[in-house]
């Protein structure tokens, strides 16, 4: 029904257009993804993931001022399989969105959908390359590594990081906005009664999160210099660019 849906629509902007292709791509992904056959070992990946990028920034994460921000970035914004509800929520109101959000906010939810759906593609591959390489080992820094620079996805890596950043960046200019925090409030109750619960939760959660820190632009600057560098370190072919350094 909600594939229907997203086809009934016409779109006739650039960032309509390429929402609703990413939605029709998403939807075929969640049926696949549903099916495969290595569905448990891509979820143990990407809590190792979250693991990783803690403790890789433990720094940030102690400070009482990002905590919140980090748990929502890792454990919502990131986590694929937290988003597969709230995608499903967008196939549903995508010709309401069309109809009454601005066309450069369509933009912002592509952003935020092309994030997950290219995380969940690299994990997939990351995790059949790594069954295949090292059937009977569990996950390390050092097999992690190795298995990243075999699967040749470079370039969507670097995207990867880069879609985080945008969209970090465009998230915070509604942070901003007390029209949104007046619709947020007033809205809580008409998405639970129309099953949108999961997208409006996430939305209220990310805005909180934001405010809270009193910016992302700071914390994400950090980030991504981190994340780059150790990505750089991963494609030299470093065995354990993840390892903490000894004092």
């Amino acid at each position: 029904m909600s594939q229907q849906k997203l086809l009934s629509v016409k779109p006739k902007t650039i960032h309509a257009r390429r929402l609703q292709q990413l939605l029709l791509d998403y939807h075929d992904h969640r049926i696949r993804r549903a099916q495969h056959p290595l569905a448990q070992e891509i979820d143990t990946l990407g809590k190792w993931q979250v693991q990783r990028l803690k403790n890789t920034h433990a720094h940030l994460y102690q400070n009482p001022r990002y905590r919140e921000a980090l748990d929502f970035l890792l454990e919502d914004l990131y986590s694929p399989r937290q988003f597969m509800g709230r995608d499903a929520d967008l196939e549903r109101i995508f010709p309401k969105m069309v109809k009454l959000l601005p066309d450069h906010t369509l933009g912002v939810v592509a952003n935020l959908v092309e994030l997950n759906l290219l995380t969940q593609k690299l994990d997939e591959h990351l995790t059949t390359v790594f069954k295949q390489r090292y059937p009977q080992e569990e996950l390390t820094g050092a097999n992690y590594a190795d298995c990243f620079r075999a699967c040749g996805n470079l370039p969507s890596r670097k995207h990867q990081l880069h879609l985080i950043n945008i969209t970090g960046l465009q998230l915070e200019k509604y942070v901003k906005s007390r029209v949104l925090k007046y619709s947020l409030s007033l809205t809580e109750k008409p998405a639970k009664m129309a099953g949108l619960h999961r997208l409006h939760e996430f939305i209220t959660k990310g805005f909180s999160a934001f405010l809270a820190m009193g910016g992302v632009s700071e914390l994400l600057t950090q980030v991504m210099a981190t994340e780059n560098d150790l990505l750089e370190r991963l494609v030299a072919g470093e065995p354990d660019p993840f390892a903490q350094p000894s004092n």
